[in-house]
C-alpha cells in the first residue's frame, strides 16, 4: 500500500456474495461507484480531466455505462445519449470493450488502478467475463487485479473454475498466494502486538490459543474477543496492561469452528440484536439501510416487541444493529451495513432452522415489494426477486405464483440489458419453474415472453441444445405462426452458431414460405439469377436522393418479418449456398421497392453493392447504391447496421479508390466494437490491413497494424476472419527479408502448405485462392516466373471449382499479366501473350472506372508488351508515363516496379548507365516501402 501511495494508484474493492449471486456484476459496480463517488470529491479540475478522458474514449456509446455505473453520471455530469439498441450477444460484446476503453482512460502511469475483488467463488459468471476482457487485454498496462477466493470451496461447477483455466490458457502471469494458517510464532506476534506486551510474555497465552485454534486467524480474534466477553481476558487498570486467567481459559469448551464460536457470541446479543443480524444475513453479506428499513421493521413485528410508531421502530432496529456495530460484527460505511466477514454473516444466518428460511425469505420479497416507494422498485428489483424466489417452496397460491413470475420476467428482462445472461436465464428459469402444465392456456402471454426471452438468454450463453428444447416448447405451443417467430429466429441463430448452416437454410426457407417468400429448392441459371439482381440495382441506383428518401418505411407485418428472415438466410447462404445470395439480395431489394424500406434494406443495399463491385460487375451502380445505404442507414438511425454497412460500403469501393477506403474502414471498425458488432469490427480491421498494404503504405507500419488486430482478431474469437488474415502478414514479412524463402508463405506467420491443407479441411476456398494471388505475386516479384505462372494456373481451377474469381481489387489480373509478359520475354513464346487478353480487358475497365488505383497499371502492362514486340520508344514513354500515374497514386511499392521493369529494358538495351539510373531509383523506394526483401534481391541479380 505504501507503495501504491506514492505512485498515486486508486484502489479501489468490491466483494461477491453467496445470497447476492442473482444481482448481476454486484461487486465490480460497487466497486466502481466507489471510484466515482471518490471522484466526484477530487474537485473540480480532477473531475473534468476524468470526464475528458472518459469522452474520448467512448464516445457516443458512453450511456451504455452509465446505466451500468449509476454513480458515473455524477462525474459525467450533463445527460448522455441513449445508446444504439442492439441484439443481446451485440450488447455483451460492446459491454466489454466499453469497460476495457473506460479502464484504459482512467489508469494511467501518473494514476494507475487496483482492482480488489474479495470472494471470488461467489462471482457470476458475467462478472468473470468482464473481469477476463480486461485481464487479458495487452494493451491495458496500468491496472493491476488482484482476487482473493477459498479454494475449498470452489469446485469443476463453480464458474470461477473455468475463469482461472482460461487465464492459464492465454498465459496471463498471475502470481498466486496461498494463505494458510498462521504457525505458533505468528501467532504469538500477532497476540504480542495486539496487547502491547514482549512476545515472551504473551507466548503462554498465544500457546493456548494456538492450541484450540490452530492458527485460523479469524478463529483466533474471534476467541479472544470471547475470553474477553466471558472475563477471562481482561485490561487491568492497577497494572496498565492486559491479564488473563491461565487456568479457566485451559479449561474453556469451544466450538469446533469458528461459525459455531461466532453464533455463541451472536446469541449472547440483546435479542432485538440478533434479530437484527438474522434479518440482514438473508440478504448478504452488505445491505443498504434504506432497503434494510423496507422490511426489518414490519417483520420485527411478529417477533419482538410491538410498536405502533414506524419511526420509533426503525430508531430501535437502527439502535440494534448500532450494537452489532460496537462488538465489532458490524461496520458502517455509509449508508451500508456490512459483516466485518463473510463467515460472521454464515453464523447470523445458522440462527434460522432450516425449514423457516424459506417462509423468511418470502416474507422478506414481499415486504420489499410492499414499502417499496414508487419510483424506486428498479433499484431494489434483484434483491426483492430473489428473496421471493429463495421462498417459492412455500407459496401455494396460484395467483402469488403468477405473480412472481412476472416479476422474475422482469428481472431477467433488466439482467439481459445489463449483458448479464447466465443470471437473466436463472430469473426466466424460475418464473417458468412457477408454471403448471396448463400455463398455455391460463397465462398464454406470461409462458410466451417467459420461455421465449429463456431461449434467447441460453443462446446468448451458448447453451444450444437446450436453445433447441425450449424453442421446441414455444413452437408447440404459439397459436398463430406469428407468435412463434422470435423463437424460430433464436432456433436459427443457433443451429448457424453450431455449423448447421444448412439446417439453418432450410428451416429459414420454410418460414419464409409460410410469409408468402417461397425459395426455390433448385434456381434457375446463374447468370439468369444475377441479372435480375442488377436489374433491381440499377433501378435503386437511377434514383435521385430525393426519390430514395421519399420512399415509405415498410408498413406491411408480414413483409417486415420477411426482410428479417431473409437477412438471416443470406448469411447462412453465404456459408452453405453461395449461389443463393443474389438471389436472396434480389428478393430483399424487390420488396423494399414494392413494401417500403426497412433497416434490413441498409443491409440488402450494402451487400449488393460489394456483390457487383468485382470486375464482372457494374461499378457505377455499385458505388451509388453503396452510398444508398449509407443514407438509408441515416434516416431510420439503423445504428445497428452501421458497421456492416460501412464495411460492405467501403470494400466495395476499394476496387475504386483504395486508398481512400482505409480511413471510413478504420471508423467502420471502431463503431463496430462500440455497438458490440465484433464481427463486422474485425472484417472491417481485415479490410483496412489489407488495403493498407496493397496500397503501398509503408510495411513496417502495416505490420504493426497487422499484428495489433490479429491480436484483437483472436481474443474476441473471430477465427475464420483470424486465419483468414494471417497470409497477408506473412507475405508482408517475405518482402520486408523475415523470410528464408521469399515466394513460399512460410515463416513466422504461417506454414504455406500445412495451412492450405487445414483451409481446404474447412472447406475455406476463396482463402486458398487469396493464398495463391499473393504467392504468384511474391514469386513475380521474386523473378519466379515459371512458379509464378504454375500457381496462377492452380489458383484458375480452384476458382473454376467455386465458379467464382477472387480478384483482390484487380492486383490478381494485374500481376497475371505481368507473369506472363514476363515469361513471353524469357523464352520468346508469343503464344503466352494470348493468355492475358481477357485479363487486360478488364485491367483497362478498371483504369477507366478507378484511374486512381489502376492507370500506371494498364500502362505499365502496355509497357510491358511494346517491350516485347520491340517497340522500344513506345515502351519507355509507356514506362515513364506508368511512374508518374503511381506517383500521383502514391503507390510507391508499384511504382518501384515500373522503375525496376524499366531498368530491365535499359539493360536489354546495352544502356547500363541508364539502366543503373533506374534500378537505383526503385531500389530507394522498395527501401521507403520497407521490403528489404526485396532491395536485397534486386541487388543481388541485377549487375550494376
Amino acid at each position: 500500500r505504501p507503495i501504491l501511495k506514492t505512485k498515486n494508484a486508486h484502489i479501489i474493492y468490491g466483494k461477491f456474495d453467496q445470497l447476492q449471486q442473482a444481482e448481476p456484476f454486484f461487486a465490480i459496480i460497487d466497486a466502481f461507484n466507489g471510484y466515482f463517488d471518490k471522484v466526484k470529491k477530487g474537485g473540480p479540475e480532477y473531475i473534468q480531466r476524468i470526464k475528458t478522458a472518459i469522452f474520448e474514449a467512448i464516445g457516443s456509446e458512453v450511456g451504455v455505462l452509465t446505466n451500468f455505473f449509476p454513480r458515473l453520471c455524477q462525474v459525467l455530469g450533463s445527460p448522455v445519449a441513449d445508446p444504439v439498441q442492439v441484439d443481446s450477444q451485440q450488447a455483451q460484446n460492446r459491454l466489454k470493450y466499453l469497460f476495457k476503453m473506460m479502464i484504459g482512460a482512467i489508469a494511467s502511469p501518473s494514476s494507475p488502478l487496483v482492482l480488489f475483488l474479495d470472494d471470488l467463488q461467489w462471482a457470476d459468471s458475467s462478472s468473470l467475463d468482464l473481469i477476463e476482457a480486461v485481464v487479458t487485454d495487452s494493451e491495458i498496462k496500468c491496472i493491476l487485479f488482484a482476487g482473493t477466493y477459498r479454494s475449498n470451496e470452489v469446485n469443476n461447477a463453480f464458474p470461477l473454475t473455468r475463469f482461472l483455466a482460461d487465464i492459464a490458457e492465454k498465459h496471463i502471469s498471475v502470481i498466486k498466494i496461498e494463505l494458510e494458517n498462521i504457525g505458533r510464532e505468528a501467532a504469538n506476534d500477532l497476540i504480542s502486538d495486539a496487547i502491547c506486551k514482549a512476545t515472551l510474555d504473551s507466548k503462554m497465552l498465544a500457546d493456548i490459543v494456538y492450541r484450540k485454534t490452530s492458527g485460523n486467524v479469524l478463529f483466533l480474534t474471534q476467541f479472544l474477543q470471547s475470553l474477553y466477553a466471558e472475563g477471562l481476558f481482561w485490561f487491568s487498570l492497577d497494572t496498565e496492561s492486559w491479564e488473563w486467567d491461565y487456568q479457566g481459559i485451559e479449561t474453556k469448551t469451544i466450538p469446533k469452528n469458528v461459525i459455531n464460536l461466532l453464533t455463541e457470541r451472536i446469541v449472547r446479543l440483546p435479542v432485538l440484536t440478533q434479530h437484527a443480524l438474522n434479518l440482514l444475513s438473508c440478504i448478504g453479506c452488505a445491505c443498504a439501510e434504506s432497503t434494510l428499513i423496507l422490511f426489518m421493521n414490519e417483520i420485527g413485528q411478529n417477533n419482538t416487541e410491538k410498536s405502533n410508531d414506524i419511526s420509533e421502530r426503525e430508531n430501535n432496529i437502527l439502535l440494534a444493529l448500532e450494537i452489532a456495530v460496537a462488538e465489532g460484527l458490524v461496520k458502517k460505511e455509509g449508508s451500508l451495513y456490512v459483516f466485518v466477514h463473510d463467515q460472521i454473516q454464515s453464523a447470523a444466518y445458522s440462527l434460522n432452522p432450516e425449514h423457516q428460511r424459506g417462509p423468511l425469505h418470502l416474507q422478506i420479497g414481499n415486504s420489499i415489494l410492499k414499502n417499496v416507494p414508487i419510483g424506486e422498485m428498479e433499484n431494489v428489483l434483484f434483491i426483492a426477486v430473489d428473496q421471493l424466489n429463495r421462498g417459492t417452496l412455500s407459496v401455494n397460491r396460484e395467483d402469488l405464483k403468477e405473480t412472481i413470475a412476472q416479476l422474475n420476467l422482469r428481472a431477467g428482462k433488466k439482467a439481459m440489458a445489463l449483458a448479464a445472461f447466465q443470471s437473466s436465464a436463472s430469473f426466466f428459469e424460475a418464473g417458468i419453474s412457477l408454471l403448471d402444465e396448463y400455463c398455455w392456456d391460463k397465462m398464454y402471454e406470461l409462458s410466451l415472453q417467459l420461455y421465449g426471452s429463456y431461449a434467447d438468454a441460453q443462446f446468448c450463453i451458448g447453451h444450444f441444445d437446450e436453445v433447441g428444447q425450449v424453442t421446441a416448447v414455444i413452437i408447440k405451443h404459439a397459436k398463430p405462426l406469428w407468435d412463434g417467430l422470435n423463437a424460430y429466429s433464436t432456433l436459427i441463430k443457433a443451429l448457424g452458431s453450431q455449423n448447421k448452416s444448412r439446417d439453418a437454410i432450410e428451416i429459414t426457407c420454410s418460414i419464409l414460405g409460410e410469409l408468402g417468400e417461397h425459395i426455390p429448392s433448385v434456381l434457375p441459371d446463374q447468370n439468369a439469377t444475377r441479372e435480375d439482381l442488377m436489374r433491381s440495382i440499377r433501378l435503386f441506383a437511377m434514383m435521385t436522393d430525393d426519390q430514395f428518401l421519399s420512399l415509405n418505411n415498410i408498413s406491411d407485418d408480414k413483409k417486415t418479418m420477411s426482410m428479417k428472415f431473409l437477412s438471416h438466410l443470406a448469411i447462412y447462404c453465404f456459408m452453405a449456398k453461395i449461389n443463393y445470395v443474389p438471389f436472396v439480395f434480389n428478393r430483399m431489394l424487390d420488396l423494399t421497392l414494392n413494401y417500403g424500406v426497412s433497416k434490413e434494406s441498409c443491409t440488402a443495399l450494402a451487400m449488393s453493392s460489394f456483390l457487383i463491385s468485382d470486375s464482372d460487375g457494374d461499378s457505377r451502380a455499385s458505388y451509388r447504391i453503396g452510398e444508398l445505404a449509407l443514407l438509408l442507414v441515416e434516416k431510420l438511425e439503423a445504428n445497428e447496421y452501421i458497421s456492416q454497412v460501412h464495411a460492405n460500403v467501403y470494400c466495395a469501393r476499394s476496387w475504386n479508390e483504395m486508398r481512400m477506403t482505409t480511413k471510413p474502414l478504420h471508423h467502420a471498425y471502431k463503431r463496430g466494437m462500440e455497438i458490440g458488432d465484433i464481427q463486422n469490427a474485425m472484417l472491417s480491421a481485415q479490410y483496412y490491413c489489407i488495403n493498407r498494404f496493397l496500397c503501398g503504405i509503408e510495411l513496417p507500419t502495416v505490420e504493426k497494424e497487422f499484428r495489433y488486430f490479429l491480436k484483437q482478431m483472436k481474443e474476441y474469437e473471430q477465427i475464420t476472419i483470424h486465419q483468414s488474415t494471417l497470409p497477408f502478414l506473412q507475405a508482408v514479412l517475405n518482402f520486408m527479408g523475415a523470410s528464408t524463402n521469399p515466394v513460399e508463405l512460410t515463416g513466422e506467420i504461417i506454414a504455406q502448405n500445412t495451412y492450405i491443407e487445414a483451409c481446404f479441411d474447412k472447406h475455406l476456398m476463396h482463402v486458398i485462392v487469396k493464398v495463391h494471388v499473393l504467392c504468384g505475386w511474391l514469386a513475380y516479384m521474386f523473378g519466379e516466373y515459371e512458379l509464378a505462372s504454375s500457381i496462377i494456373s492452380r489458383r484458375r481451377e480452384i476458382e473454376n471449382s467455386m465458379n467464382k474469381k477472387i480478384e483482390l481489387y484487380g492486383v490478381a489480373n494485374f500481376y497475371d499479366c505481368l507473369t506472363h509478359l514476363a515469361l513471353a520475354h524469357k523464352t520468346k513464346d508469343t503464344a503466352l501473350t494470348t493468355k492475358i487478353s481477357h485479363d487486360i480487358e478488364i485491367m483497362m475497365k478498371l483504369a477507366r472506372s478507378a484511374p486512381c488505383s489502376n492507370e500506371h497499371r494498364i500502362l505499365l502492362i502496355e509497357a510491358e508488351m511494346a517491350f516485347f514486340t520491340k517497340e522500344i520508344d513506345s515502351a519507355i514513354g509507356k514506362y515513364n508515363a506508368a511512374i508518374a500515374a503511381a506517383r500521383v497514386s502514391g503507390f510507391i511499392h508499384e511504382e518501384a516496379l515500373c522503375y525496376e521493369k524499366a531498368g530491365d529494358l535499359f539493360l536489354d538495351q546495352g544502356n547500363s548507365r541508364r539502366a543503373a539510373y533506374y534500378y537505383g531509383l526503385a531500389s530507394e523506394l522498395y527501401c521507403q516501402w520497407g521490403a528489404q526483401g526485396k532491395v536485397d534481391h534486386l541487388h543481388r541479380q541485377i549487375p550494376l
